[in-house]
């Protein structure tokens, strides 16, 4: 594949201290409604020698057991050939690092066999970030997500079975007025299945470009107001059971937690400051929480 990218490297605010390197860009699927993320670029990946060459020039500004994390919307989706001579690349230029990790959507998981998943941690590729985004069924097709509730958990499954470790995605208001409590009862049923070690939110915020924009504009699609996103949180929380770390600091959360689930002291700290902002703020204070306008033009 030719490799002259144009898309902006991202990364998630877990990987702010990692060696990042370029793998991808675009997303194979590129079809959810809510994303803006990759609209208008081609799915192009570095080959093998073009990955060595910028580890061996990037390595020398990290620890030896840096974190490494390959960036792009979904580099999973690649073969496990690509996927293994790249770790091939990476055990030669930086035989030390701790973590391999990339983005990956679910039906990349399910194009891989148990055999493959286990051969990729043995490799050293120990963790995945995950676009899960919602667990309720309605709003998933909704949003064209392209995989099921149902789907998530039984890939997720295998991801645990093959020891590779994985954070998953979760946007409040993903179903937009009216949907919060389902969405948050449905999510925490969902990641009570699994095993996640990382839960991290965004608030949903319509991105001109995206096919939500249209929906939107069109009426089809009603943005939840602050105060249902902070509701939706609340229901989350409150009924997810699972031993994980929620890492809610995000600009785009109109609230800002990290805890560990299973911290009962903490969580109840957590439920109850959020109980006391819903009661204590007008629904004018709850929309200055998070400027969507000035996020949308960024």
């Amino acid at each position: 594949m030719t490799t002259t990218f144009t898309e902006p490297a991202m990364r998630p605010p877990q990987e702010a201290q990692s060696l990042l390197l370029r793998a991808t860009q675009g997303c194979t699927y590129n079809d959810c409604h809510f994303c803006y993320v990759s609209r208008g670029y081609p799915f192009m990946a570095v080959t093998p020698d073009q990955l060595e060459e910028e580890a061996r020039l990037r390595k020398v500004f990290f620890p030896e057991d840096t974190r490494i994390y390959l960036t792009g919307s979904n580099p999973f989706a690649l073969p496990v050939e690509r996927l293994r001579a790249w770790i091939e690349v990476l055990r030669r230029q930086v035989p030390h690092f701790s973590t391999v990790t990339m983005q990956s959507r679910i039906d990349d998981i399910s194009g891989k066999s148990d055999a493959e998943l286990r051969e990729l941690r043995e490799l050293g590729l120990n963790h995945l970030y995950i676009g899960t985004e919602n667990g309720n069924e309605e709003v998933l097709i909704l949003m064209n997500k392209g995989h099921s509730a149902a789907d998530s958990v039984r890939q997720l499954l295998r991801l645990d079975a093959a020891g590779i470790d994985y954070t998953c995605f979760y946007v409040l208001g993903l179903g937009g007025q009216g949907w919060g409590r389902a969405s948050g009862e449905a999510t925490a049923a969902m990641f009570n299945r699994v095993h996640p070690i990382r839960i991290t939110t965004t608030g949903m915020t319509v991105f001109p470009g995206s096919p939500l924009a249209d929906m939107a504009a069109s009426g089809v699609f009603t943005e939840a107001t602050e105060r249902e996103k902070i509701e939706e949180l609340l229901v989350f929380l409150e009924n997810l059971e699972c031993d994980t770390f929620y890492d809610g600091v995000h600009y785009l959360n109109p609230l800002n937690y990290r805890l560990r689930i299973r911290d009962t002291a903490a969580k109840a700290t957590v439920l109850a400051d959020i109980r006391e902002t819903l009661a204590s703020h007008s629904d004018e204070e709850l929309e200055l929480m998070v400027s969507r306008e000035r996020m949308q033009s960024l």
